[in-house]
Formats: C-alpha cells, structure tokens, sequence
C-alpha cells in the first residue's frame, strides 16, 4: 500500500501560519508528546533562533554522520514520531511568553530574522545535523514545523 503524501507546513507562508496557529490552545494536549500547545511554539522559535544565528549551537556533529543525517532533509521522509534530539531535555522547557500570542508573534519575528541571517550569513550549525544552509535549513524546518504540527493535530 501507498503512502499518502505529506502535507508540509509552509513555515515562510507567515499568514498562513499565523492562522493555523490561531487554532492552537495554549493548554492543548498533543497526540504524542509533553509539551503543551505555547511550548511547541516557543520550541519552533528556539530551533528558528538557531537558524538565523541568535543561539549558538555548538555541538560538534562529525562530517560522516552530518553528511549521512542532512541526506535524510533531501527526502519526502518525515521525523519519526517520538523522535528527540539527544540534546534535548527530558521535560519540556516553561514557556518563556505570558500569552500564547505573544509566542506566535515571537515565533514570525524569528522567521523574519532567518531570511535576513542568510542575506549575509553562509551556514549555521544544527546540533544533529551539522552545518547547514539556507536551503537545508528550510528543508529541516519544514520537517520540523510539519512534525510538531501534526503533534496538535494542527494539519
């Protein structure tokens, strides 16, 4: 039997995305999962703060296995569910933001800032996958906004 195909987030439609999030409740309970609805959020905004430079990742990924995992950001695969990075902590981390709101608007400020990270900026290190550019971080963004999306039941 045939997968069906994927329905990708578009993380650069920011009205798009603002919308979907729009749906989101700041206590939701995700299908899979700890984190609550404001600390996905506030999770896509951390991974985005790496992206466009704001937080130094610097975890050392060898050029073997960085090579190996960044092929996976070239397929249709998705993150597995239940997938977590081994740096991550076990708890989920107390959102940062009073509202869920103000989550969101940090979260598309982010995303500006990405776009003009890589206006100058050549790479920035993921902790899993190594250095990436801007077209590899868009493609693990993508992964990554569609993974935890599906994690609310958002798409």
């Amino acid at each position: 039997m045939r997968k069906e195909n994927t329905n990708w987030v578009d993380f650069l439609n920011c009205k798009e995305l603002k919308n979907t999030l729009s749906n989101l409740k700041v206590d939701a309970i995700p299908v899979f999962g700890k984190m609550n609805g404001q600390q996905m959020v506030e999770h896509l905004a951390f991974l985005m703060k790496v992206s466009n430079g704001k937080i130094h990742a610097d975890f050392f990924v060898e050029d073997e296995k960085s090579a190996r995992r960044k092929a996976f950001l070239d397929t249709d695969g998705e993150l597995q569910v239940g997938f977590k990075a081994p740096m991550l902590s076990e708890e989920p981390i107390p959102a940062k933001f009073t509202t869920l709101e103000e989550s969101i608007n940090d979260l598309l400020k982010q995303i500006e800032d990405f776009h003009e990270h890589f206006k100058t900026a050549k790479h920035e290190n993921h902790p899993f996958f190594g250095e990436l550019d801007y077209e590899y971080w868009q493609k693990f963004h993508v992964k990554h906004f569609t993974y935890h999306f599906k994690q609310f039941e958002l798409i």
